[in-house]
């Protein structure tokens, strides 16, 4: 992990991003065999320095360009989906008899899941778009043709997109099955409570490669600016969303949840997170395509 073996890492690099021949790889990090950071030095011996998020989030496909906006939006709207759900079950005279409805709760739930899966599949797409070429020119936008999914496991960024997206897919899962009629303990926990474990394992697991990623290694203390505060913020989400999964067990022959009160509590706390989280990747997007353009 952090500072890694420049020749190991030019070899990796280059599968990946075939930066010009001309440049010299001087500096690498990342994490384990990730690469997420490079330096370079050009031929009139300047630097150029390439990090994976940066590069996913300002350049890509032009079809790619637009993407970070509504992965934004759509995070909002399903965190504010969940919150509003968590926090009716917290403070129900806020909801009026809106509150003391189950299915309009869970359906609340639902569509915040949907808004998360449509969010992650976009954030997926801006993943496997980002474009292999590095900036090697002003406003220069990768040609290659559009790509609906990609397959790029050495990339630490598509890889945690990919893991949050199926996270997505197994809340939809959990969240259509609380629509259904009342079930016994077992296929509460079977049908409700074990895919949101797992998406909430997964939550856990693409928030902290994208920690990984933005601090190129284990040092996540050290605070390296908007992109830091995103994904730690986005990690307390998850912890929030983890949390509230442990309490929504039901024990055999239980009628409920371990702690209603708790799940509520620690949804509206990852939720809250999750959105301050998607707010933030409205300026990031702004600052990294004002850094594409003035670079070289």
């Amino acid at each position: 992990m952090g500072k890694q073996d420049l020749a190991k890492a030019e070899r990796h690099a280059r599968k990946l991003i075939p930066f010009s021949k001309d440049w010299k790889l001087i500096e690498a990090e990342g994490a384990g065999p990730f690469v997420s950071r490079m330096v370079h030095r050009r031929p009139d011996g300047s630097r150029h320095t390439w990090t994976s998020r940066s590069h996913r989030k300002s350049r890509g496909h032009r079809l790619n360009i637009g993407l970070g906006w509504w992965i934004s939006v759509l995070f909002m709207v399903g965190s504010a989906c969940f919150a509003i759900g968590s926090l009716a079950g917290l403070a129900p005279g806020l909801f009026g008899q809106v509150s003391q409805s189950v299915a309009v709760l869970n359906a609340v739930f639902f569509m915040g899941s949907l808004f998360f899966t449509s969010a992650a599949y976009l954030q997926l797409l801006e993943a496997a778009n980002a474009g292999r070429r590095a900036a090697q020119a002003r406003g220069e936008t990768a040609v290659k043709p559009f790509c609906w999914f990609g397959w790029q496991p050495g990339q630490i960024g598509w890889l945690s997109a990919a893991v949050q997206f199926a996270g997505t897919l197994l809340f939809n899962v959990n969240t259509a099955d609380a629509l259904l009629p009342s079930f016994n303990w077992l296929q509460e926990d079977l049908l409700i409570w074990t895919p949101d474990a797992v998406g909430c394992i997964c939550f856990l697991v693409a928030s902290w490669l994208a920690v990984l990623e933005c601090c190129h290694g284990m040092a996540f203390w050290k605070i390296k600016g908007l992109p830091w505060w995103i994904v730690m913020i986005n990690l307390l989400g998850s912890i929030g969303f983890g949390i509230s999964g442990v309490f929504a067990l039901v024990l055999p022959r239980a009628t409920d949840v371990l702690d209603l009160q708790a799940v509520n509590v620690w949804t509206l706390a990852g939720a809250l997170c999750f959105l301050a989280g998607a707010y933030l990747l409205i300026p990031e997007m702004t600052k990294q395509k004002q850094s594409a353009n003035n670079s070289l």
